[in-house]
């Protein structure tokens, strides 16, 4: 077995197998269908077989006929074979029936001699004369020129007499002395002239060929092509012609040895001058060749000027071509394939002059212009001509596409990267020395203006890109640009440090005004995001499915980049806030607190700070920034017990209580009432652990943990070691029995329910489990 049967063997049987696997495609279908598909297959194969058998009786029945006519073929050519054999036999018997037959068969060569040469020396009389008035034809000719009275055809015919009676007299068989030789050249010296005249005046006619179909003269044009292919005809003959005479040499030099008379004979007769083979039709190509490229490098240069109008080319070229199919190629016969040679030339043409404006450097906006008009020019031949991108050859650009997209990103980046360094130097140095208060929105809010200006570059690149419908360069530049974007948010948040820390450590010898541009330089960011969602939203929508995914993620990402630099600003608020508070909130329970109310210029200090954040920061920023001002307040309150403090039964829950409720009603005057009860409830549970019995506290530290898994133990035991009802004993046994219950505890398991207690600064992270701090 060959292997290919086994292949086919081996496909028949897995197609067998799928196709039983659809059919039986349950258990139970072995049970209920198995008969009925027996049936159905049966019947399918008498079909197939019914087929095969009257496919197999056809063949047959064309083999037969095929070799019954076969059969009739041989004997028909041996009946003709026999028939020209007994044709050739009467040929043999007619010629002994002839007396003299050798004679006469010599008086009727000498006869037709008499008539050749009688026929030669006419002409040879008339030369000059018909000399004349081809040369009188051909001035007419080109003076009636422009009139196109003129006829090619006949000045062609009685020219192409002239050369044709010049070839066969200069090889003629008694032409073989100096002097006949001289004098035949003197006679015929003027005939090449008049050729060459001809030829000049034939190609200034191929050269007006558009002019001509414009004035609907095809029928010049016609003549002209009449003229090539009775050229090219006569060429063809001549080749043909010298082939057979080399042959013959070739024979003759071969036989000399065994028949002298007849290689004598050969070469008495001497060689007969060649025609000069001419090449009209390539040398029409190449004309026609010639003239496209001028017509579309003399566009390029005025029309066009170089690449600010390369556009306009497309409708040149689509012009020009329609012209072509309707006009020109109508006279041309179909071996000539005369629009597929113009479609060729005049993109051959198009693609030289392109690859000389981009063999020059060339800016952003013109390699974008370039590969718009590509894509353009491609989709106008394909629609209004049905030329595919295939056909064309080589590519516009020569496949430089994604080269040239590459060095526009290269020089878009550069250039953005340059305009934001230029820019972030300003905005830098305005920010760190504050000289005046920063601008202000119509809405109140403070502003910089830096992120009009910094989408001003960005949407500039972003439009052109657009315009040039390259959706992966468009992709591309998003992406560079994040990369800006974040050498830029590092810059702002590196600053922002810098400046919080000076604020906060030496804050006499800093500038004013850092709460203002901090707050300006937040809003700028928020404006930042509403920008590149637009963007996102409006330009993402306009891109295929393949780059609108990519697109939009790329631009979450720089609204990812403008959203950390907004958080960056609202956490050094808060810090600078909290910087002011630090010395009330370090006096937490202890006697300072017990005797005096610190709440209240806390409470005081936040109302002057969120008046201003209020009128002059974004909304979504403020309400932000008021649930981290609220947070860090109720953390500030828990983080206090790991300070020398002392919890006094009675007095210290009262205090707690109280200012809790004043806390409480401040924070709900600019926030959701929930969201503040939330976030204070931490608090709430200090008081717990400060005011349970002995006998509780075991129960409500672990009724705490349920609802919030990361409270730290460590704040459990400083919080039971600081109060004054506890003596070491119940402290001991309290702090054991809670640290044999939380033993099973993990990081990994806390983490995944992360509260508020994962933000206090003054305790051990998640799953650390204080091991005897007080023993």
């Amino acid at each position: 077995m060959l292997p290919n049967e086994g292949v086919a063997d081996e496909n028949v049987r897995q197609y067998a197998i799928q196709r039983l696997a659809k059919l039986l495609r349950h258990p139970d279908d072995l049970v209920y269908k198995a008969d009925d598909v027996r049936r159905k297959l049966a019947q399918e194969k008498l079909v197939i077989d019914a087929q095969l058998n009257t496919d197999v009786r056809r063949q047959f029945d064309d083999v037969q006929e095929g070799l019954e006519l076969l059969y009739s073929t041989k004997g028909q050519i041996d009946r003709v074979k026999t028939d020209m054999q007994k044709v050739d036999q009467l040929c043999h018997r007619a010629q002994s029936y002839l007396t003299n037959f050798d004679r006469i068969q010599k008086i009727s060569v000498a006869n037709r001699n008499f008539v050749r040469t009688d026929e030669f020396y006419r002409q040879f009389s008339e030369f000059h004369e018909q000399y004349v008035h081809v040369r009188e034809m051909l001035a007419d000719a080109k003076t009636n020129f422009e009139q196109g009275d003129f006829n090619l055809l006949r000045l062609h015919y009685f020219l192409y007499k002239l050369e044709d009676f010049r070839n066969r007299a200069m090889g003629f068989s008694g032409v073989n002395d100096a002097d006949s030789e001289q004098t035949l050249a003197q006679m015929f010296g003027g005939l090449d002239g008049l050729v060459h005249g001809f030829e000049q005046f034939l190609w200034h006619v191929a050269g007006g060929i558009y002019d001509l179909a414009l004035r609907n003269r095809a029928n010049v044009i016609v003549q002209l092509l009449k003229v090539i292919e009775t050229e090219e005809a006569a060429d063809r003959a001549q080749e043909r012609e010298a082939e057979g005479a080399g042959l013959a040499r070739r024979q003759s030099l071969a036989g000399s040895a065994r028949r002298p008379s007849m290689a004598s004979s050969v070469m008495a007769r001497g060689p007969k001058k060649e025609r000069k083979v001419k090449h009209y039709r390539q040398k029409l190509l190449d004309l026609l060749r010639q003239f496209v490229f001028n017509r579309v490098t003399e566009f390029f240069k005025k029309e066009a000027k170089g690449l600010d109008g390369v556009e306009e080319v497309t409708g040149f070229v689509i012009d020009e071509l329609t012209f072509v199919a309707e006009a020109v190629a109508p006279a041309f016969p179909a071996n000539y394939f005369v629009f597929d040679f113009f479609v060729n030339e005049y993109h051959q043409a198009v693609v030289k002059n392109t690859n000389e404006l981009v063999a020059s450097d060339l800016e952003g906006g013109a390699i974008l212009t370039l590969l718009r008009w590509v894509r353009e020019y491609h989709t106008a031949m394909r629609k209004q001509l049905s030329i595919p991108k295939d056909q064309l050859r080589p590519a516009l650009l020569e496949g430089r596409e994604e080269q040239l997209a590459q060095e526009y990103l290269d020089i878009a980046v550069s250039k953005i990267r340059e305009w934001i360094t230029n820019l972030m130097r300003t905005e830098i140095s305005t920010f760190s020395g504050r000289e005046d208060a920063p601008s202000m929105g119509e809405d109140g809010l403070y502003v910089t203006g830096g992120s009009v200006y910094l989408f001003e570059i960005v949407n500039q690149n972003i439009d052109l890109v657009i315009d040039a419908q390259r959706a992966k360069l468009l992709c591309d530049l998003v992406a560079e640009c994040n990369k800006v974007f974040q050498d830029i948010g590092k810059q702002w948040r590196d600053l922002l440090e810098v400046e919080k820390t000076k604020q906060i450590e030496t804050p006499e010898s800093v500038a004013e005004g850092l709460v203002d541009y901090t707050m300006a330089l937040a809003n700028e960011q928020i404006r930042s995001v509403v920008q590149a969602e637009t963007i996102r939203d409006e330009t993402g929508d306009r891109l295929s499915r393949s780059h609108q995914e990519r697109f939009k993620a790329e631009l979450s990402q720089s609204m990812d980049i403008f959203m950390n630099v907004a958080e960056s600003a609202t956490q050094t608020l808060a810090d600078i806030v909290f910087s002011d508070l630090r010395p009330i909130t370090a006096a937490l329970y202890t006697s300072e607190w017990y005797q005096e109310d610190l709440l209240q210029p806390v409470i005081e200090t936040l109302k002057d700070y969120c008046q201003d954040f209020q009128d002059h920061l974004d909304k979504y920023l403020y309400k932000r920034l008021m649930h981290d001002l609220l947070a860090r307040f109720a953390l500030s309150y828990v983080d206090a017990a790991s300070g020398k403090v002392k919890f006094l039964k009675g007095k210290s829950t009262e205090k707690l209580n109280l200012e809790l409720h004043r806390a409480t009603k401040f924070f709900k005057e600019h926030m959701d009432s929930g969201a503040v009860t939330e976030t204070l409830s931490i608090v709430r549970i200090l008081i717990s652990l400060i005011d349970s019995t002995p006998t509780m506290i075991f129960l409500e530290f672990f009724s705490v943990k349920k609802q919030y898994p990361d409270l730290p133990l460590a704040l459990v035991e400083d919080i039971l070691a600081k109060r004054d009802d506890l003596d070491k004993q119940q402290l001991k046994g309290i702090l054991e029995s809670l640290r044999q219950k939380s033993k099973g505890e993990t990081g990994s398991s806390l983490a995944k329910q992360r509260t508020l207690f994962s933000k206090l600064k003054n305790y051990p992270p998640l799953g650390n489990v204080s091991k005897g701090r007080f023993m």
